[in-house]
Formats: C-alpha cells, structure tokens, sequence
C-alpha cells in the first residue's frame, strides 16, 4: 500500500494589500491574471480564469450590485479547472507544495469570496491542504457595502 505524502508547504491566497500580512517571505508568489510587472511574482496565466469567463465577468456581472452571477462563475470556473492546461498548473504548485515551499496565490479582486483565487485555493482541500487567506473580507467591511 502506497501512502501519500501530505504537504509541507502552507498556500495562501491574497489580493496585493494582502501581501503585506505575511510573517515571512513566501518562496513563491504567483499571480494568476496580470501583473507581470510586479516584481518578484511570477505569472502563472493558467490558473487564471478564461478570456470568456473574464470578459463576461467584465462586461455583464462586474458592476452588478447583488452577486446573484456568483453561482454562474463558480460553476464554469470551477469546470475550466478540469481542463488540461489547468490541470497541469495545478499539479505543478502541488509540487511545490509536497517539496515544502510555501506559495501564494494572487489576484487583483478586493473580496476574496468572490475570485477565483478562492476557488483555487479551495481546489487543494480534498489533498489536505487549506488555502488561508492573508486579506480576508471582514464583518465591518461587508457592511461598509
């Protein structure tokens, strides 16, 4: 019988004002739409959402006032995670994971329980891993909206 390694490496998901929360530097940060510009961050395009998926965020659910598209995102996101190019990112910071490097997962939204960086993260609880992230929308801030 074959035992699994369980990961060493922490995961964490951030928008950039997050970044500043971490106790120490990560080994890796990846961010995973724009931002190649960002020093230190290397881009991983993959586990970013489609150019559909995004530009339909863009132009028809962005500006909504309620979040009832939410469930619509997930689903095809969530979906798009099981293509192969997805797949293979995915394994990829797996990996990194299992060598115990500590990685962050970054993305641009302000609320984390609406991007697709939550869902990312997410995606590695059922390999024991659980994603913390470093800027979590608080109580007081959802009723500033």
């Amino acid at each position: 019988m074959t035992t699994l390694r369980k990961p060493t490496g922490r995961l964490y998901t951030s928008n950039l004002p997050g970044l500043k929360k971490l106790n120490k530097t990560a080994d890796r940060l990846l961010i995973t739409r724009a931002g190649a510009e960002i020093s230190n961050v290397e881009p991983v395009r993959a586990l970013s959402p489609s150019p559909e998926l995004f530009h339909t965020y863009l132009d028809e659910w962005k500006d909504r006032p309620d979040k009832g598209w939410w469930p619509e995102y997930e689903r095809r996101f969530r979906r798009e995670l099981e293509s192969g190019e997805k797949r293979t990112a995915l394994r990829e910071v797996y990996k990194r994971l299992l060598r115990g490097q500590d990685v962050v997962l970054i993305c641009f939204c302000k609320d984390h329980r609406y991007c697709h960086r939550r869902l990312v993260g997410e995606f590695y609880g059922e390999y024991g891993v659980q994603a913390e992230e470093l800027n979590p929308v608080t109580v007081e801030q959802i009723d500033l909206f």
